[in-house]
């Protein structure tokens, strides 16, 4: 229940830097808006997933519907609190948290804000990590070589073919990652986040031809991935 609640509160206040922040507004000062008639949301539009529950999923003035991106953030954020409180490694909620934060920031927009990236990268070190068994030294030398190994082969990339082929978030975001789970876990995480992505690319081929040209979120695969071995983790490794 407090994995939940915790979950929930916490998604509701990352949601509101995934509506503001594109938009260059601040998510510290003034009224929550919809984005549609801009009008100021009353406090019972606020509570995380209910209020979209009991809105039916629409703007209490002008009807239009509530972007599906608010409750799948806040669902996600509640289960995994939930399970991993229940599980007894509360300490890697925030590293679930954030990454279902971050995942959709590049799914949506292709960018992954500096200040959620640093905040994962400064919880983690106070954390105890992902392994207890991994020092502080081997997860900072594993944040070292995670960043490293995505900007050399970006650099290599666009060294080859001229134009980018990486996000600049992505490095810093592996490095973050890094940083939580030590230097062992880098590559299944790596060899993980591909698969998803070449799934995700054949699944847009699939759809369009055109997509063929299309950028793809490498930090919402790279997300995904490690959230799923995280949530996965207390089925293996029992607390």
């Amino acid at each position: 229940m407090i994995g939940t609640v915790l979950g929930l509160v916490v998604a509701s206040y990352l949601g509101t830097l995934l509506a503001r922040w594109p938009r260059g507004e601040s998510a510290t000062f003034g009224r929550s808006r919809c984005d549609a008639c801009r009008r100021r949301l009353a406090w019972f539009e606020l509570v995380p997933l209910a209020s979209f529950l009991a809105l039916a999923g629409r703007c209490r003035a002008c009807g239009a519907a509530i972007p599906w991106v608010y409750p799948l953030l806040e669902i996600g954020c509640g289960v995994a609190g939930a399970w991993l409180f229940l599980a007894g490694a509360p300490a890697l909620a925030p590293l679930a948290w954030l990454l279902i934060a971050l995942s959709l920031f590049d799914a949506l927009h292709l960018w992954l804000p500096d200040k959620l990236v640093a905040l994962l990268a400064v919880v983690a070190i106070a954390s105890p990590g992902f392994d207890a068994a991994d020092t502080l030294a081997l997860r900072l030398a594993a944040g070292v070589t995670g960043f490293a190994a995505l900007w050399l082969i970006g650099r290599a990339f666009r060294m080859w073919r001229g134009h980018d082929g990486l996000g600049g978030g992505d490095p810093k975001l592996f490095g973050a990652i890094g940083l939580w789970v030590g230097p062992l876990a880098l590559p299944l995480l790596l060899l993980s986040a591909c698969v998803i992505g070449f799934g995700d690319a054949a699944w847009r081929l699939l759809r369009s031809r055109q997509a063929r040209n299309t950028q793809l979120p490498l930090g919402t695969y790279l997300s995904a991935a490690t959230v799923i071995i995280v949530v996965a983790r207390p089925l293996l490794v029992p607390a």
